[in-house]
């Protein structure tokens, strides 16, 4: 079995493409409270969550907001994969002990050439939390 096996995001990859990819995935714990990343670190890896809660945090005006939080089986931090600056915009914090799958970024970059249906997945995801994030940094004062 394949640790990349029943993530919706990459149901599209055939077996060969999604066994070469999980050579270039981690699964990993998470502790309550562990950061799994800062805002304004490089993104190396984009991370799929396994089970329970991510919160993602960001300061905004001085404020430590949170953005939203990450569900079972969603994805976080695309956004800095596929942004030019290659920065986390916001930090993601376990709530409590997570199980996540950890994939690195070249990986998924070539992927998602060869697969455009991933990347529009990807992209779709992205739009939508811009959406999400501009309207709560404009009720932030």
């Amino acid at each position: 079995m394949n640790i990349l096996d029943g993530i919706e995001l990459l149901n599209e990859l055939d077996s060969t493409d999604k066994e070469n990819l999980s050579l270039f995935c981690q699964y990993r714990t998470l502790e309550k409270w562990e950061v799994i990343f800062k805002e304004g670190e490089e993104a190396v890896a984009m991370y799929i969550l396994k089970k329970w809660r991510i919160e993602i945090r960001k300061e905004i005006n001085r404020k430590d907001v949170i953005l939203w939080n990450v569900e079972a089986e969603e994805v976080l931090w695309e956004m800095a994969l596929f942004w030019d600056d290659n920065k986390r915009m916001a930090t993601a914090v376990a709530l409590v002990e997570c199980e996540l799958i950890t994939i690195l970024s070249f990986s998924i970059k070539d992927l998602t050439k060869k697969y455009p249906i991933l990347y529009k997945k990807i992209k779709d995801i992205i739009n939508n939390r811009i959406i999400s994030n501009k309207i709560i940094e404009s009720t932030i004062k």
